[in-house]
This record gives structure tokens, C-alpha cells and sequence, in this order.
């Protein structure tokens, strides 16, 4: 089927035109506005050379011209490729050459780590903001030779419409093709999961804010950009590239915030500068969090309210895959362990055994699987790669372990391959971290086995705080909750995370306690 390429943003425009649809550092743009932002940033670049279907590279801190550059490569069928900023330039030159990028676009204050991603192959590095480097174009100067008229190019729907590349937590991250088609089934199972937010909460509307605090590069932008913006509501964006609790707590009073996406580990520190107001004011209906604990969930009903999905997913899927809702709990506090269940009726999970590929039935702990037109796609020359991230049959492998109850409701135990083998004994590291990150001394946490033994590596919210007893506590802790206790635990004064601390990179902890210990 043919459709048009981008057509959501010219549709956005067309139905809300003037009214507020981007407000970042106190200034406003309309959706007419960022739509014909839009529409010269991809002119632009194709005026610079580049022909449709050429991979653009896009690396940047939350800002309206990342927003407008999202929108602008979709339209004239330029493939956008996500690269993260948490990631190291090495990988990003990897990445670039994997794909073979025609152009970069990069936060100028991130030109050291692309830097080492040139040669000739890339027609254009563009800088956005202000200090370019002599060796690229600023963002402006590609506006200015754009065009505002809409290119209305169409497409076949099974095209690249960009490249999520992944976390990159188990080597150079892979960029999995999204095409037009599955990145459409992401946004309508995410408008479904936002407008089925529980009892009260309407659907998402013309009122509503949405605020991007995390890089929109990564989940926020995947999962709730697009809903807001077809409604109508506006979108409000916070610069990532440093996180002040307080900052984020103003910022959702001041411009009347009613939706938000929310890594678990960020949200302790959010938790506790609620705690330390007192009192706190706000409109927030829609909170969706991922890694989050069950106490977490538990104090963010006690100090926002009810207002919380806590989501599960992948970077090949692209949105809350399952969810766990607040009303979920209803007469079931048990579910609180679970990561809910499908978040939309066009999604079906299921978990297999990896080897032999058995699908397994309610309460047999396997490989989590999931199918639905968000999975259509590939890895952007792995082919190996995407043969193994299916069981066949359109089932994809996350490559998460779990299982599902009677009801539904499926039980997240860990990454495959990060479970600790102690001769007939499994230790799934996840259970034991969400049991130490309980203790309210505790910031972050990452467990993994070294020689034979479960080691904890412990972040504490104060750092000269780690002594014999606390230790004792948190193994006391883990064995309350019927989990294995570390046979040893370190405080750490940092710990290797991506995402902006959403996930602890279990590989480097590991290496990092190799050196330590």
C-alpha cells in the first residue's frame, strides 16, 4: 500500500494550525509552525544533496529542532537514524559507517563525539545550536535553503520510516528498521494505552501537556510524542542534558503538565523532592513508568495519586508493550510484581522455551515473546542478528526472561543471559536489586556474579553512608523477600548506567568489580 510519507504532522497542522504546540525555555510555537519547520529542514537537506531514502544520523539534547528534524526527515522519506547520547563516539562512527549515513545531525555541544565520524561518505554535518564547529553547517543555514510547502511524498508503507538503534547495553547498539507501516502501529497501540488510562482519566485531548524530561531520542519521544501532538495537546520539553528533580517539579506545575514519561531510577530523586515540599500542586493524569519497583509505584500513588502506568517494552517495538495500571491492583495487590498486561488489543505476548522453542503455558518461567505490526521489521544489515530475534511465526524475542499468570499478567525476571548460575541454582538478578532498592538509603543498585558468588553493587543517596550494618540490612532484605543474599556487597560511588541512569550496563559492573574487588 502506498501512503503519504509523514502525513501526521501535516495533518496535526491542518487541524490545530495556530494553537500552542512546542514550548521549550519559555517560548511557544504553534503546530503550523513546527509543521513548516518541518517541511524546510527535510527540503533543506535534500537541497544540500542528499536523495530520499539516505540515512540521517541525528544525535541531540531535548530542543524544538530536534522535534522539527523528527517530523522534517519522516516527511521527504529520509531515514532517520537514533543515535543516543549516552553512547560513546566510538560506537556512534560505527553506527554511522554501518548504515552508511548521507548526513549527520548533531547538538553542537556533542561535536566531540561526533567528530570522529567523519569522512567522506557523510555529505553534510549539521550543528544545531549555537558554537558550530568550523566543519559543519548550522542548522539555521539548511532551514533557509528549505522550503515551508508540504512535499507530499508518498511511500510504500513497508519502507524505512527511520532506525531505532538499541540501548547499546550489550555491545554496538543495532539499528532496527522501523518502516512506515510498523512505526504507525506504534503510534496507534500508544494513543490506545494513553486513552485507556484507568477510571477518571479521559482520553488524551486538546488540553492536555506533555513534557519530555528524558532524552526524546529514547523512549519519551517514541511513546508519547505522536499521541499529543494528534490530539492536539502541547509538548513541552526540558534540555537533558543535565537532571535537577527540582527543575522538573516546577516546570510540571508552572506549564500545567498532564502527561509524562518516567525512568524508575529518576524517579526516587523525584519522589523525594515531593517529599521534601510537603505539600506539592499539580495536574498530572498520565505518568508512564518503566523500571520502576513496587514500593516505587506504591509511594508515587501515596504522593501524585493514582496516575501511573508502569510499562514494559523493547527499542525494536517502541512503546509500552505491556502495562501495569493502578486499577489493575483492584482486589490483586499481588499483580504489583508484574508488568501488567497488553497494553493495547493489538499486541499479544507469549513465552517460549529457547530451546526448544515449546510455547510454555501460565506460571513456566521462559523467553519473553511478542507479536504484532510494531515487530515487522529487521537489524539494518545483521542478518544473523534478525534470524535470531525470532522464534518464527512473527514472534520476536526481546531477549527478556519471564513468565505469564492465569490472568494474563506477565512477571519480568531478567535479561537472557544476565541470570547467575550457581550449580543447579538460578539467580535472577533482577529480583535481588528490586529487593535492595527497597531500603530507602538506596539510590541505584546492579547485581551480577562474579567467581561463583552474587555480588551487589550499591549506589546510596548518601555516599558516606555504607557501612557493616547497612550491608547486613540489605541481605536481611533480600532474604525477607524469599531472594538470594549477595554473597557480598560493595558501595560503589558510581555505576555504569545508560539512558540517563534508566539502566545499569551489567557488563561493565562487572568489569568494574573485577578491578575493585
Amino acid at each position: 500500500m502506498r501512503i503519504e510519507a509523514g502525513y501526521l504532522s501535516r495533518q496535526a497542522a491542518e487541524w490545530f494550525g495556530d494553537a500552542p504546540a512546542l514550548t521549550f525555555a519559555g517560548e511557544t510555537r504553534s503546530f503550523r509552525a513546527v509543521n513548516e519547520g518541518a517541511c524546510r529542514l527535510g527540503s533543506g537537506l535534500l537541497a544540500a544533496g542528499l536523495e530520499r531514502g539516505d540515512r540521517v544520523a541525528v544525535l541531540a539534547y531535548n530542543r524544538p529542532e530536534l522535534v522539527e528534524t523528527w517530523l522534517g526527515l519522516e516527511k521527504h522519506n529520509l531515514v532517520r537514524a537514533v543515535l543516543h547520547s549516552h553512547i560513546d563516539a566510538e560506537a556512534h562512527a560505527w553506527s554511522i559507517d554501518h548504515i552508511d549515513a548521507r548526513a549527520v545531525l548533531f547538538d553542537s555541544r556533542l561535536a566531540d563525539m561526533i567528530d570522529p565520524s567523519r569522512h567522506p561518505g557523510v555529505r553534510a554535518f549539521v550543528a544545531i545550536g549555537p558554537d558550530a564547529p568550523a566543519w559543519a553547517v548550522p542548522y539555521d543555514q539548511v532551514l533557509a535553503a528549505g522550503s515551508p510547502e508540504e512535499p507530499f511524498v508518498d511511500v510504500d508503507e513497508d519502507a524505512p520510516c527511520f532506525l531505532q538503534l538499541t540501548s547499546g547495553t550489550t555491545g554496538n547498539p543495532k539499528p532496527w528498521i522501523k518502516t512506515y507501516r510498523s512505526w504507525h502501529a506504534v503510534v496507534d497501540h500508544n494513543l490506545h494505552h494513553l486513552d485507556t488510562f484507568g477510571p477518571g482519566t479521559p482520553p488524551v485531548q486538546a488540553d492536555d501537556v506533555n513534557l519530555h524530561f528524558h532524552p526524546l531520542q529514547w523512549a519519551t519521544g517514541f511513546q508519547t510524542l505522536y499521541p499529543y501532538l494528534l490530539r492536539g495537546g502541547r509538548t513541552v520539553l526540558l534540555d537533558d542534558e543535565r537532571f535537577d528533580p527540582d527543575v522538573l517539579l516546577d516546570t510540571i506545575a508552572a506549564d500545567g503538565v498532564t502527561g509524562t514519561f518516567m525512568p524508575g531510577p529518576l524517579l526516587t530523586p523525584v519522589l523525594d523532592a515531593v517529599a521534601a515540599r510537603g505539600r506539592y500542586e499539580h495536574q498530572l493524569r498520565r505518568m508512564v513508568i518503566f523500571f520502576g519497583t513496587p514500593d516505587l509505584l506504591r509511594r508515587t500513588s501515596e504522593l501524585l495519586g493514582p496516575i501511573w502506568a508502569h510499562g514494559f517494552g523493547s527499542s525494536e517495538q517502541g512503546a509500552v508493550t505491556t502495562r501495569l495500571l493502578p486499577s489493575d491492583l483492584d482486589g490483586h495487590p499481588e499483580r504489583i510484581e508484574s508488568v501488567g498486561r497488553s497494553g493495547s488489543p493489538f499486541f499479544d505476548v507469549a513465552i517460549f522455551d529457547p530451546l526448544s522453542g515449546r510455547r510454555l503455558g501460565p506460571s513456566e518461567i521462559g523467553e519473553i515473546a511478542v507479536r504484532s505490526a510494531m515487530s515487522l521489521g529487521g537489524y539494518w544489515g545483521l542478518e544473523e542478528a534478525t534470524r535470531e530475534a525470532s522464534f518464527g511465526d512473527d514472534w520476536f524475542r526481546p531477549r527478556d526472561v519471564g513468565f505469564l499468570d492465569a490472568d494474563g499478567y506477565l512477571y519480568y525476571a531478567d535479561r537472557a543471559g544476565d541470570e547467575i548460575r550457581l550449580g543447579d541454582t538460578v539467580v535472577y538478578p533482577h529480583y535481588v536489586e528490586a529487593e535492595i532498592m527497597r531500603h530507602e538509603a538506596v539510590a541505584l543498585c546492579g547485581v551480577v556474579g562474579l567467581d561463583e558468588a552474587v555480588v551487589a553493587a550499591v549506589l546510596l543517596k548518601d555516599a558516606g553512608s555504607g557501612t557493616e550494618r547497612l550491608e547486613v540490612e540489605l541481605r536481611e532484605r533480600c532474604a525477607a523477600g524469599g531472594q538470594r543474599e549477595p554473597d557480598r556487597v560493595v558501595f560503589v560511588a558510581e555505576l555504569p548506567t545508560v539512558l540517563g541512569g534508566a539502566k545499569v550496563q551489567r557488563r561493565q559492573l562487572r568489569e568494574q568489580l573485577l578491578t575493585a574487588i
